[in-house]
């Protein structure tokens, strides 16, 4: 099994332009909390220090009624993390936190079986933060532009949306996913997740935002 010390974790947190700090509880359990604005969520290392062997991820959020049909919609739809409502163990009720809110719980966890690479966890921890942006209702996932919809009666296929990052980053390379989304008329959500999925085909520099381009000088 791979290990990665809290260092590591966070080196390929900050690595995705986000801010994180390590932090050791009374207990002596470790975890990475990232926090930017409003958006918070948190890397729960455990007892292991200083190699640790797997992650848990998670962020909390509270609604005024219980979200049972958007939690089932969430877990229906979402394929790298689930939502808990925080219940009762006891009584099987569902808590209540602050003025009666209910608190919901979004999770993902992973071990790092099978020389999980930073390249894999990077997309976990990718693939996470985009979901904490959609259930904290910060980032706008979908954006569409009556303007720039595709006429059903053109007798030309659209270009793939793979294909359409590629080109657009061999015509203009070095963009950030937020500058390719504008020019691309997609959203942030699904340009990062093409980016950060297709490791083969794009690589990035820097981290404030990462600048991207296609990987070598040619594309398929």
């Amino acid at each position: 099994m791979e290990n990665y010390t809290a260092e590591e974790l966070l080196e390929i947190v900050e690595g995705l332009g986000l801010t994180g700090e390590i932090v050791v509880d009374e207990d002596n359990d470790v975890s990475i909390e990232i926090s930017i604005d409003d958006l918070e969520w948190s890397i729960q290392l455990g007892p292991e220090s200083p190699f640790y062997r797997s992650v848990l991820l998670s962020s909390v959020n509270v609604y005024e009624e219980v979200p049972q049909t958007f939690v089932n919609r969430w877990n229906r739809d979402h394929l790298t993390s689930s939502i808990c409502i925080l219940m009762d163990s006891e009584t099987d009720e569902f808590i209540t936190v602050g003025s009666g809110h209910y608190a919901a719980v979004l999770r993902n966890s992973f071990p790092f079986y099978g020389s999980v690479t930073k390249e894999f966890i990077e997309f976990m921890f990718h693939c996470f933060h985009e979901d904490v942006c959609e259930f904290l209702g910060i980032e706008e996932i979908e954006e569409d532009d009556e303007g720039n919809s595709v006429d059903d009666s053109s007798e030309y296929e659209p270009i793939p949306v793979l294909e359409q990052l590629q080109l657009e980053l061999t015509v203009n390379p070095n963009q950030s996913a937020r500058s390719l989304a504008k020019s691309l008329k997609l959203s942030k959500y699904e340009v990062n997740h093409l980016l950060y999925q297709y490791g083969d085909l794009f690589e990035k520099e820097g981290t404030s935002p990462p600048m991207w381009t296609n990987k070598g000088d040619t594309h398929e």
